[in-house]
């Protein structure tokens, strides 16, 4: 059952992540930033949740590497999202943050 919330969460976090893409220009560039990243917050959130509850709770305990490869995903998730999604929303993005 949980992994289907989770499942439902990514597709959720898609359908949003789609309709800003498609009405990008409708909104202003605050409003986009804002919710594209609550749309990666919930993907990250899905896609944690979902490989969390596809191991198996006796070798996810056992395992050190677990949480660094968790970090690892979200800090990839994030770098592809600042450097590849917000430029879509905002384009001088990169821009300001030299």
């Amino acid at each position: 059952m949980a992994r289907r919330i989770f499942r439902i969460i990514i597709v959720i976090s898609v359908a949003l992540a789609i309709y800003l893409f498609v009405l990008k220009d409708a909104h202003s560039i605050i409003f986009s930033i804002v919710t594209s990243s609550f749309t990666f917050l919930l993907f990250s959130f899905g896609i944690h949740g979902l490989i969390a509850h596809s191991l198996h709770p006796k070798s996810k305990g056992n395992i050190i590497v677990y949480p660094i490869l968790m970090w690892t995903l979200w800090a990839v998730l994030f770098l592809l999202f600042v450097f590849f999604v917000i430029p879509i929303y905002c384009p001088d993005f990169l821009l300001d943050l030299w």
